[in-house]
């Protein structure tokens, strides 16, 4: 058996390998490949994970390959988190758009379109891939803009076994826990809508307990958010204090753009500039910790909940297990107040076979219409056209991120058109 995990050189590599450990008995025998197109980085996180084996006692043979199709010959799992172009990419998608006065984001506003210009195209290619060399194995997508290659994946293989995460609304739960004093392992989280577009629904425990109430109780105390910079933490709570609701925290960039937009003006680095800096802090402990006896991970890319979310999807899989997780894929009308056949999140039940959608209420309005507003288009061409799906997604996304300034209105139509062209 043969998972493969394709851009294995990433610095969120080593917390994934380190839940998967949770439960090293499901994968004995197995081998572990670490697919990048960066072989000195792919070979950094190897060592580093071999490290974690030993410690781990686990019978896991585990590689790093800078071939894919190699790589992918005989996969059953393939978590698939490439970044093309790297964090100088990044940069600059983060960067030029705020010459415009638009968002520069990676996975929403016109940053969020230039990446999908390069992640789509590696994603579709991986599934392409897959057809041919590894038929029956599952694709696991971690690909940002996730929402975007959920979208251009599905359309072209709507019958791949394929299924798109995105660890906001894990991030959620795991917070959502802290305040309770919970394990949030024990909670249920429910989501509807897009990738970074949507409204929890509830947050029970196993007895069917909604605690989001006690959550949302917090906010009418936090009114000081209303005077801070529109930040991931501010911005959610002004949200939930101007609706009543939980959101994800990235709806923040569509309800107050004119202040983000200012306030990342006003910084001296953008975020892929920090992360730059960090990696290179994170790749020395790597290092250090693949030579010691008892590796520990105490350096961490992102949040536990990243890691977590991946690993415990292919565990359910691999064990022939069933568990609730949030996933994104095409839907069938489950999520009330979406066009059906369009990528949505929602809660499934994960298995063996794949995953069976839970119910869920529509969205609520007129928080939904926003929503709708970048999914209220058909895409143009057949399923193969994968340029018009881009052209379609890019113009109808950057619409949906408009402000209210008709000044504006002419500047941004001429853009999607100077793209379609």
């Amino acid at each position: 058996m043969k998972l493969v995990i394709i851009g294995g050189g990433s610095a969120y590599t080593p917390d994934i390998l380190q839940s998967l450990l949770a439960e090293a008995h499901l994968f004995a025998g197995w081998e572990w490949v670490l697919h990048d197109v960066n072989g000195e980085a792919a070979a950094v996180v190897a060592d580093l994970g071999r490290a974690l084996i030993r410690r781990a006692g686990a019978d896991i043979r585990l590689t790093a390959s800078t071939d894919r199709e190699a790589a992918l010959v005989g996969a059953r799992f393939v978590l698939a988190q490439p970044r093309p172009g790297g964090f100088p990419a990044r940069g600059l998608d983060e960067k030029i758009p705020l010459r415009h006065d638009l968002i520069g984001q990676e996975t929403v506003g016109a940053g969020g379109f230039s990446f999908a210009w390069r992640s789509i195209p590696v994603a579709v290619g991986i599934a392409a891939d897959m057809q041919r060399l590894c038929p029956e194995a599952w694709l696991i997508s971690y690909t940002n803009p996730a929402g975007m290659v959920c979208e251009a994946v599905t359309r072209l293989y709507p019958h791949a076994r394929f299924l798109a995460l995105c660890d906001m609304p894990t991030g959620l739960q795991w917070e959502a826990a802290r305040l309770l004093r919970v394990d949030p392992h024990r909670l249920h989280l429910d989501y509807r809508g897009i990738n970074h577009a949507g409204w929890v629904q509830s947050i029970t425990l196993a007895d069917g307990t909604d605690l989001l109430p006690r959550v949302l109780r917090w906010a009418p105390l936090l009114f000081f958010a209303d005077w801070l910079p529109v930040g991931e933490f501010s911005g959610t709570l002004r949200l939930i204090r101007r609706t009543g609701k939980l959101p994800d925290p990235y709806l923040r960039y569509y309800y107050y753009p004119d202040q983000i937009v200012a306030r990342l003006r006003s910084r001296r680095e953008t975020r892929a500039d920090e992360v730059m800096k960090k990696v290179g802090r994170l790749y020395d402990h790597y290092r250090e910790q693949a030579a010691a006896p008892e590796p520990r991970l105490r350096l961490h890319r992102g949040h536990a909940s990243h890691g977590d979310l991946a690993a415990a999807v292919i565990r359910t899989m691999a064990a022939g297990r069933q568990a609730r997780f949030v996933v994104q894929q095409r839907h069938g009308g489950q999520v009330g107040g979406l066009p059906a056949g369009r990528a949505a999140q929602f809660p499934a039940l994960v298995g063996p076979d794949g995953w069976t959608p839970l119910p869920v209420a529509p969205l609520p309005e007129p928080e939904g219409e926003l929503i709708r507003t970048i999914q209220d288009e058909p895409v143009a061409g057949e399923a193969e056209q994968l340029r018009d799906l881009l052209h379609h997604t890019l113009a109808v996304a950057m619409e949906s991120l408009l402000r209210d300034d008709a000044a504006l209105l002419p500047q941004t139509h001429a853009l999607a058109g100077r793209v379609k062209q």
